[in-house]
């Protein structure tokens, strides 16, 4: 309601709306994005196949926590850790795939608050 020399505040409304579909539209890219980065780091990994379970084992997830949408690459074979530092990293996929994959991960993030669609 306006008072006096004021005025109303419907943009808080339309902000919160807004919020909610950056969000919602960012969970939907990461998740997008979680299978590209997924297929990089299987087509990557430095290592040579004995068994695969290294390579099928790497996985995503994207959640919400706190209010940020996060995105994560990991092993579930318990070998995974060891994989990432023996010899100073030379059969890490992690890291190089991350660094690989931040600026388009990014850019497609990002193309929800341009309006630009990057995928």
């Amino acid at each position: 309601m306006s008072e006096p020399g004021g005025f109303t505040d419907d943009i808080g409304p339309t902000l919160g709306f807004l919020s909610v579909g950056l969000v919602q539209g960012t969970q939907e890219i990461m998740e997008q994005m979680a299978e590209e980065v997924l297929d990089y780091a299987q087509a990557t990994a430095p290592w040579h196949d004995i068994t695969g379970e290294a390579r099928a084992g790497l996985s995503t997830e994207v959640y919400e926590e706190g209010g940020e949408i996060i995105m994560d690459l990991f092993h579930t074979v318990d070998y995974g850790e060891w994989l990432e530092t023996i010899q100073s990293g030379r059969f890490a996929v992690i890291m190089p795939t991350l660094e690989a994959m931040a600026a388009e991960v990014f850019a497609a993030v990002g193309g929800i608050v341009t309006g630009e669609d990057v995928l």
